[in-house]
């Protein structure tokens, strides 16, 4: 499944984290995290709610 997921007053700094942090997890095959317009775009096995979870465990906030 792809998601798009809005990460609200996003910096580059803590963009770069959550595709780390995403990018480690068994199950997701893509990342592609937009700054100016405050999403991340995430081609994974995982549930909706298991990459919101990893996001927010890192940190991040998500909607």
């Amino acid at each position: 499944m792809t998601y798009t997921i809005t990460l609200p007053n996003v910096t580059r700094e803590s963009a770069t984290a959550v595709e780390r942090r995403l990018r480690g997890l068994n199950g997701v095959e893509y990342v592609d995290i937009d700054v100016p317009s405050e999403t991340v775009t995430v081609t994974a096995t995982l549930t909706y709610n298991e990459v919101l979870a990893a996001i927010r465990e890192g940190g991040v906030s998500a909607d």
